[in-house]
């Protein structure tokens, strides 16, 4: 599996990544926005044998710079790709903060063992109802 930054020959790749990902509820990017986050924003995608297995989306401009989007394939789950991406995006960052479905444990479980701690709760964040926490990642906590 290599790290690497996307191209816009990714996009229907990635689109198709976050179709199987993410339901309407949860706010799924589109190829558009692909192509803008792409151009402007820090994104990094896991491959293996050419195929996307994985995805984060950073907005760096931020003062605490934050993790907009993570989305692992289907067939690649479990497998270390999101590992993997959050481990190579905390060696570039000094902060990191992030919003995650309270009913997303795994999410939440994986964020923990890297350090992230959770802030605050944000009641009917996304569109189904469903509360957010957000949780921050500090670099200066873990030295």
């Amino acid at each position: 599996m290599t790290l690497q930054k996307p191209n816009l020959t990714d996009i229907k790749a990635l689109f198709e990544l976050e179709s199987a990902s993410f339901d309407k509820f949860n706010s799924p990017l589109s190829k558009r926005a692909f192509r803008y986050h792409i151009d402007k924003n820090f994104m990094l995608v896991a491959k293996e044998n050419g195929e996307i297995l994985g995805y984060i989306l950073i907005f760096a401009y931020l003062k605490a710079p934050r993790i907009y989007s993570l989305a692992v394939s289907p067939k690649a789950r479990g497998k270390g790709v999101a590992k993997a991406l959050i481990s190579e995006v905390l060696s570039l960052f000094e902060s990191l903060r992030l919003e995650v479905r309270v009913d997303n444990v795994a999410a939440i479980n994986l964020y923990k063992k890297f350090g992230f701690k959770q802030i605050k709760t944000l009641s009917k964040y996304y569109d189904d109802g469903c509360d957010a926490l957000e949780m921050l990642w500090l670099k200066r906590e873990f030295k």
